[in-house]
């Protein structure tokens, strides 16, 4: 694998991973279902100051579509979700040789969840996903797994942070930096794990096809960098996002169950058989590339049967760190193995790393000036507001 293309997959998942560690998911929280820290701190506080991007808009979706398993209960069934960003850094832009976009997805916990929510079938676009250009409804052969496309749309009207649907944020605050900056060479990068790597690819789409930034006079180019991705639509659906330019690279690791859903039976690997039976709700296409990683091509992991295990994003940017293509040694490029064990015990013991070290001090509390343990006093305009309706 060329080494700077490497380099560019770590840096965008590294911003998927960021969206875990920047979720407020302790229940005991009143924060419950935030993002931890303002737009303009979220990069200093984890650990990326010098990231050179700039976030723009926090992004909310209305999870209560997908259910409790998915450990969303949310008061209002609205959480934060992820983020979108723009580079701003005049040296990286010069590196780039365009300034970038990014939306990043944050996406569930584990592989677990995944099984007890692929219940559904695949449903047609809805008429709010029109193109705006063409004022035509989608193709009807276009299908998308029912529960992404519900979270990607849905509304909660009681909800103050999701009165709009995390597709509105998005292709809102798109349209909008494709204006502020037309002058310029852009780009458009989407990442996500796991269930953000489903919306990040479905977002692609629509930012894609809704925009018709493939027909315009300098093509915006669209890429998807997914890592454990479920597969998200039918067949027309995969050649629709090859139509349009939409360059997909998917992530796999081999023993990690969730790409291998929905559709473990009716899927692109049937044959001939999927084209004849393309026009059932239960027949899924995957779109783009697969990169294909394996635990034991790391001599730094245990041998394992814990199926959380191998769905970690810290254990895919780990073993794409790595990779240095098919049938070839480990070679990593520097990145820390220790930041495997953030959340599990899969580290040989030899390396001396605890295991789910990562945690927030006191929980979040703070001894108050008259000694009490409190919650940071925090109001809707500070620098680390974790909510600001203002944002959205």
């Amino acid at each position: 694998m060329n080494p700077i293309l490497k380099a560019e997959i770590l840096r965008y998942g590294e911003f998927a991973q960021l969206c875990y560690d920047a979720f407020d998911d302790r229940d005991y929280s009143e924060y419950y279902g935030t993002c931890k820290h303002s737009k303009r701190s979220l990069f200093q506080k984890l650990g990326l100051p010098h990231s050179g991007y700039q976030v723009t808009k926090y992004i909310y979706a209305n999870t209560g579509v997908l259910g409790s398993s998915f450990g969303y209960e949310s008061i209002d069934n609205a959480v934060w979700i992820g983020f979108i960003a723009v580079c701003t850094d005049p040296n990286e832009i010069e590196r780039l040789g365009r300034r970038d976009i990014v939306i990043a997805w944050r996406g569930t916990r584990t592989a677990q969840e995944w099984m007890q929510n692929f219940k559904d079938i695949l449903v047609p676009l809805p008429p709010s996903l029109v193109n705006v250009n063409v004022q035509k409804n989608p193709d009807p052969n276009v299908r998308i797994e029912k529960g992404f496309l519900s979270c990607y749309t849905s509304v909660d009207e009681g909800s103050e942070k999701c009165s709009r649907s995390a597709r509105d944020i998005v292709v809102g605050e798109i349209t909008r930096l494709v204006k502020q900056y037309k002058d310029e060479r852009l780009s458009i990068t989407l990442t996500g794990h796991s269930l953000g790597a489903a919306l990040a690819t479905l977002s692609a789409y629509d930012v894609k096809e809704t925009a018709k930034m493939h027909s315009m006079q300098l093509p915006i180019p669209v890429t998807v960098f997914a890592f454990a991705s479920p597969r998200v639509g039918n067949q027309i659906f995969a050649q629709r996002m090859e139509e349009i330019g939409v360059k997909v690279l998917r992530m796999v690791n081999k023993h990690d169950v969730v790409p291998n859903v929905p559709g473990l039976f009716m899927n692109e690997n049937m044959g001939w058989l999927s084209k004849l039976l393309n026009w059932l709700p239960w027949t899924y296409f995957h779109v783009g590339i697969q990169l294909s990683l394996h635990n034991d091509n790391s001599p730094f992991l245990k041998p394992t049967h814990n199926l959380s295990d191998f769905h970690s994003l810290e254990v895919y940017l780990h073993l794409l760190d790595g990779y240095d293509g098919e049938n070839k040694s480990f070679k990593s490029s520097g990145r820390d193995p220790a930041l495997v064990n953030k959340s599990c015990d899969l580290l040989i013991d030899s390396l001396h790393i605890p295991s789910h070290w990562w945690h927030e001090g006191n929980k979040g509390l703070v001894k108050s000036a008259n000694g009490k343990w409190t919650w940071p006093a925090r109001s809707p305009r500070s620098p680390d507001a974790y909510y600001d309706p203002h944002e959205i």
